[in-house]
């Protein structure tokens, strides 16, 4: 998990520095020379190429470890079937907040996919120019393919949000204000095409933590060609989904494989699990014997995004925010109650959250306990997902840890019962009290900090795991109305996980939704899930969110989920629309 990619925008910077070293004759000294910025400019050896892909990673952690904690679970699925926001006004919990004014949430994600848009053209444009000497057409494929792979995931993920969006594939040497919107069938063609030239030029390995390999590719694609199959309706390229899935599984991209026995520095710590290993420090990448590890981008505390998006370097902005985001809260939601001896009141008490070290599990402003939970997972992940008396490991008390107890061993319920007792329980547990307190997910938390220090969790995070291959390549064999083959893609995960084997006749959509939730829980990118099996006459996110989304009303007693039927995509932002004024940059339907 060391962060690799320190190099990010300096690398723009350096380049146009190193081409304004001209000579100092007499004779030319007074000459003004003016440079441009281009592709031509910037990029004149593969080394200032291999700077800019570095940036391409860069955007990746931003996106992913933004200090700014709703921003990356926009994408993994707040507000959607899995989890929702503590704060009810935040949008997507609330869905008459998700507006084309709405600030946050959109601009950031526009913003993030465009910067790797744009910068993967940069790069594309200069993989071409025949004035960059490469070592070898090996290398120069490589490098060009890794642009393309990024490319493609920025067009996959904007249109996971807004759905029809322009093709944008050259590199813009001026300001640009008449895009028009293109069907987001033909943006998934223009991913196909990427992605096919980076799945034959990518490396099938890499000594490099976090870099692209072809298997990612190959993925990739794999789910593209899913989403072409399901809105041109041509069978073909469920089959291309089939093969490049397949590529990724029999070895055809290397020694990819479904971690089955206990790995890593922890391995024989007694009362855990395999899958529990795949979430401890260390075990995240292939490089580390993580042989499910496809795509992990990479966190480094001290460093992983330091001054990117022009956030300081800090506790704040170094701290993975996932386990803040996921724990239950150990205090109540009105700290202005106190007991008999003036002190806060603490659902678990002081030290309920802490561990051996004396330290606590995560960090907040109140020194006596830890921060307020900002993301809660829905009953149907944390109950209704499960089969009752299951042998799934993924829902073992390893890894959800439902019996809490505090420091002292009391269990929760007991200390619950207790405040009950008082005559102004209702003051101390407000109604909303759910929200904040709930089974701990060890998935996104640990025992173990850096240095000590609660405030850090030394993680990466998955972007592509080998199970998700799997379902994929399932979903594409149901599709094709191959059920038997579907069931062992499906099984193949489970069975891994010692879930109950399914038959053929159980194999659906909803269900290999419901498989995705309990494997890849925080770790796909959700809300692209269900928006590319969604359309206008099937929102098929809109039913899952009115299915399984949170149905605890808050203090306006708004009925929730409140989500609409058009909002299985999201608004386009409104200041995008209006910079676009040399064209109809059309809004999405219902906002």
């Amino acid at each position: 998990m060391k962060n690799i990619f320190k190099n990010t925008i300096k690398a723009a910077i350096l380049s146009s520095v190193l081409l304004s070293q001209t000579g100092c004759n007499d004779k030319d000294f007074l000459k003004e020379n003016i440079f441009q910025l281009t592709s031509e400019t910037s990029y004149q050896e593969p080394a200032q190429i291999e700077l800019a892909i570095n940036y391409l990673h860069n955007r990746m952690q931003y996106l992913s470890m933004s200090s700014y904690q709703f921003h990356n679970y926009i994408m993994t699925g707040l507000g959607l079937d899995v989890f929702f926001s503590t704060t009810p006004e935040f949008v997507t919990s609330n869905w008459k907040f998700l507006t084309p004014s709405e600030p946050g949430y959109t601009n950031y994600w526009v913003t993030g996919f465009s910067q790797i848009i744009s910068y993967s053209n940069f790069i594309i444009e200069a993989c071409d120019n025949p004035n960059v000497k490469f070592a070898s057409e090996t290398q120069k494929n490589q490098m060009k393919a890794e642009a393309l792979f990024f490319r493609a995931w920025g067009h996959r993920g904007i249109v996971g949000l807004y759905g029809d969006w322009p093709v944008i594939t050259q590199v813009q040497r001026s300001p640009k204000v008449d895009y028009v919107r293109a069907p987001r069938v033909d943006v998934w063609k223009q991913c196909r095409e990427d992605l096919m030239f980076a799945a034959e030029n990518l490396p099938l390995s890499t000594t490099k933590p976090g870099r692209i390999v072809r298997a990612a590719a190959d993925h990739l694609l794999s789910e593209i060609c899913i989403s072409l199959g399901d809105h041109t309706k041509e069978q073909k390229y469920y089959d291309e989904a089939i093969s490049a899935a397949g590529k990724v599984i029999n070895g055809t991209d290397g020694d990819y494989q479904l971690m089955k026995n206990r790995f890593g520095a922890r391995a024989s710590e007694a009362g855990k699990d395999v899958y529990w290993d795949l979430f401890r420090s260390g075990n995240f990448n292939y490089q580390s014997g993580n042989k499910e590890a496809i795509w992990v981008v990479q966190y480094d505390y001290t460093t992983a995004i330091s001054n990117t998006g022009g956030m300081p370097n800090n506790a704040t902005t170094n701290k993975l925010l996932l386990e803040f985001a996921f724990q239950s809260s150990s205090f109540f939601a009105n700290r202005q109650v106190k007991d008999a001896a003036g002190n806060n009141v603490f659902f678990f008490g002081e030290g309920a959250t802490k561990f051996a070290d004396g330290k606590s599990s995560q960090t907040g402003s109140d020194a006596r306990g830890v921060g307020a939970a900002q993301n809660r997972p829905t009953n149907y992940f944390f109950y209704d997902s499960w089969e009752n008396n299951g042998a799934d490991i993924r829902n073992s008390e390893a890894n959800i840890e439902r019996n809490i107890k505090q420091a002292g061993g009391k269990p929760w319920k007991d200390v619950f019962d207790e405040i009950k007792a008082r005559g102004d329980w209702n003051k101390i547990i407000p109604a909303d009290t759910i929200r904040t307190i709930f089974p701990r997910l060890w998935k996104f938390s640990t025992d173990k900090h850096i240095n000590g220090n609660p405030e850090f969790i030394d993680a990466d995070i998955y972007i592509m795991r080998l199970p998700e291959t799997y379902l994929l390549r399932a979903e594409a064999y149901m599709k094709k109305g191959q059920q038997a083959l579907a069931m062992a893609d499906i099984n193949t995960v489970r069975g891994r996980s010692n879930a109950r084997l399914i038959t053929a006749a159980e194999v659906t959509m909803d269900f290999i939704l419901d498989e995705r939730a309990r494997e890849l829980f925080g770790e796909e990118y959700r809300l692209v899930t269900l928006t590319r099996l969604s359309s206008k006459e099937n929102p098929v996110l809109v039913n899952r969110v009115k299915k399984y989304g949170w149905k605890f009303p808050d203090i306006t007693n708004d009925v929730r989920p409140n989500i609409q039927n058009h909002q299985w995509v999201y608004p386009i932002p409104q200041s995008i629309i209006d910079a676009n004024f040399g064209a109809t940059f059309s809004q999405n339907d219902g906002y």
